[in-house]
């Protein structure tokens, strides 16, 4: 059976209300409270774009020096604006999200869930990038939040993908 596309529109739609449920969540995690600096609003706000494979590579060249479209880039806001509850800015890439979602065998929806989780842990000043140790933090909050219910299926976050390709291709 052929899926049909999906259009750019149909991901941001879907994004858009997924954020805020992903938030929540995410806000909920201890650790995740503890790297916040302290809110002064009521509530955490971010801003989800979804853009093409294009734009995608113009701006991961542009902020990470990378020549590929990747699946979604994270701009937290300076500390000023994060204590009037501005956390910041996410970008995911639709085209990206839809092939990996075919590559890890599950929905395009769950790997945009996915891809927000990750996003927004990015701006509540995780990354897997720092060491092992914050990798490893950053994987099991995935996990945490992204929870191993029916829904969650096989699904990993992308921290722990991203790991287990480097142990294969070693």
């Amino acid at each position: 059976m052929v899926s049909k596309p999906v259009a750019l529109k149909e991901i941001e739609t879907y994004a858009l209300t997924a954020v805020q449920k992903w938030l929540k969540r995410v806000l909920k995690e201890p650790k995740v409270r503890a790297r916040l600096v302290k809110c002064e609003a009521d509530a955490y706000q971010v801003d989800l774009s979804v853009c093409g494979s294009s734009k995608m590579s113009h701006l991961n060249s542009t902020f990470r020096k990378k020549t590929k479209p990747t699946d979604v880039l994270s701009f937290p806001t300076p500390e000023l604006f994060q204590r009037q509850g501005l956390l910041g800015d996410l970008v995911l890439c639709g085209p990206v999200a839809v092939k990996q979602a075919k590559e890890q065998r599950h929905t395009w929806k769950r790997e945009v869930d996915v891809l927000i989780v990750h996003g927004l842990l990015h701006l509540c000043h995780f990354d897997h990038e720092d060491s092992p140790k914050e990798a490893e933090l950053m994987a099991d909050l995935e996990s945490r939040v992204l929870g191993s219910g029916k829904r969650a299926g096989k699904s990993k976050g992308l921290v722990k993908r991203a790991s287990q390709t480097r142990h294969l291709n070693k």
